[in-house]
């Protein structure tokens, strides 16, 4: 099982949104996000960033940020 854990915008310990996550979604401008202990958090107006798979971590950067990069 591939569980990550999620960041705003860098990987720090103070901008971590959420570990042990199995599913992250977009839905219309909003990022859900799950965690195996049930945990659920909404993040409006993120988008994603960066997936590494390898490391297991997900980074949400402002959506703003991704279509001005």
């Amino acid at each position: 099982m591939c569980l990550s854990k999620v960041y705003l915008k860098k990987i720090d310990p103070e901008s971590l949104v959420l570990e042990e996550v199995f599913r992250i979604a977009e839905d219309n401008g909003t990022i859900l996000v799950r965690s195996i202990f049930g945990e659920e958090k909404k993040l409006e107006g993120y988008s994603i960033g960066e997936v590494n798979m390898v490391d297991n971590y997900v980074i949400l950067m402002d959506a703003g940020d991704i279509k001005n990069a």
